[in-house]
């Protein structure tokens, strides 16, 4: 085989993982030039299982027979061999043994790591695959000192997987911060400096936090298990939402906000899934996975593009377009929230994301479309001011709730 043709099938057995598959081209081409060639005997161990090692094998000439608890598969070059235990930090699950002699190109963990981090997507599929091995039925089924029963919730910037105290033998919600975030330059450092605002938090619409803790490449919270559901689940069972519903829960929403704001932090992902509704009908405000310090707060007052971090449908205009955000943005963000409780869809759509993003950077949203829920004039009104494209021209969450509390009483 010609060297052009042994690299592409190279290529192609990386680009078999489900991970890796999401990287360029260029990024797997430089994981093969980083990889060492080695070569193992017959019956040689590639991987033991229950070990712990750092890298990862591409076989290229041989093949090997991989020998797990439930049966013995063969696996002929080009093959990828070992890349889930060593990207997941976990013990190795199976024995890989050489048979006859075999070459394998030897690319150490941190190399596949640096890779990870050139892809949002390839972030999320590490944080997806860690989250369906932790709680498959034949995984030790733990993760740091919780045991874990399920997964209970999926988002862009993570996973919630359902726990249980191993001492008082409560639920708990363990929240898993998605490897795309905790792969940036910086990552793990914000993490810690806004978990450690968040555990201090005391607000009856927040979301305690009671724990933080590194695993697996990433970052978990620890939060107390709430019966009840989310608005998205309440709205996609087309559950009816009164006018006198309505206006509660943007209290409540704008009164954790002004907390959150106060607090020096801004939530960055306000919408229906993120707003939870207890069994007694009172509103949280869950899932803080991308929350950041607001530009006040931080100093920050670059005018420089970042990456948008966020949900498309409900982001403000300069999340979009990744400047510095404060509180304000989150107001935007329930707006969006409060208009598809009012008229039944998000305040701008279309077939393809672009639409969307067009709508929030350059449209109105329509107030006088028909309304699922009629509200009157004087809350639509105020609603229209939540979603001014212009931030300056945008209440602030205290304003806003101000704003709202004069209309429940003219």
């Amino acid at each position: 085989m010609d060297p052009d043709a042994t690299r592409a099938a190279w290529t192609a057995s990386l680009k078999a993982s489900p991970v890796l598959c999401h990287l360029a081209d260029a990024a797997l081409g430089r994981l093969i030039d980083d990889g060492r060639l080695r070569r193992f005997a017959a019956g040689a161990e590639l991987i033991r299982i229950d070990t712990l090692t750092s890298a990862v094998f591409l076989i290229v000439d041989g093949a090997c027979d991989v020998e797990r608890a439930d049966g013995t598969f063969r696996l002929a070059a080009p093959a990828l061999a070992g890349e889930i235990a060593a990207l997941t930090g976990t013990p190795r699950t199976a024995t890989v043994r050489a048979v006859g002699e075999v070459q394998a190109l030897v690319i150490e963990r941190d190399r596949f790591l640096d890779a990870i981090r050139t892809s949002p997507a390839a972030g999320q599929a590490l944080t997806e695959l860690v989250a369906d091995r932790l709680c498959a039925p034949d995984s030790i089924r733990q993760v740091g000192r919780f045991p874990v029963e399920g997964i209970i919730g999926k988002g862009a910037s993570g996973r919630v997987l359902r726990a249980r105290h191993p001492l008082l033998d409560i639920p708990l919600a363990l929240k898993m911060l998605s490897h795309a975030l905790a792969l940036l330059p910086g990552g793990p450092e914000t993490f810690i400096r806004e978990a450690s605002l968040l555990v201090h938090l005391d607000h009856p619409g927040i979301v305690r936090v009671l724990d933080a803790f590194e695993a697996h490449r990433t970052f978990f919270i620890v939060m107390p298990w709430i019966e009840g559901a989310t608005i998205r689940e309440r709205l996609d069972r087309d559950a009816a939402f009164t006018p006198d519903d309505i206006r509660r829960l943007a209290a409540e929403a704008l009164d954790a906000l002004v907390a959150l704001h106060a607090a020096g932090l801004v939530h960055r992902d306000i919408k229906p899934s993120n707003l939870f509704l207890r069994s007694s009908g009172s509103l949280l405000l869950i899932d803080f996975g991308i929350a950041c310090e607001s530009e006040e707060r931080s100093g920050q007052r670059e005018s420089g593009q970042r990456q948008f971090i966020g949900s498309p449908f409900y982001s403000s205009p300069e999340q979009i377009l990744g400047r510095p955000v404060d509180g304000r943005s989150d107001v935007y963000s329930l707006g969006c929230t409060l208009y598809e409780l009012v008229f039944g869809r998000p305040p701008f759509q279309g077939d393809q994301i672009q639409q969307v993003v067009e709508g929030h950077l350059h449209g109105t949203p329509a107030f006088d479309a028909a309304a699922r829920v009629s509200m009157g004039e004087p809350f639509l009104r105020w609603l229209q001011r939540c979603l001014s494209r212009t931030r300056g021209q945008r209440p602030d969450a205290t304003s806003a709730l101000t704003g709202l509390r004069r209309l429940s009483v003219s």
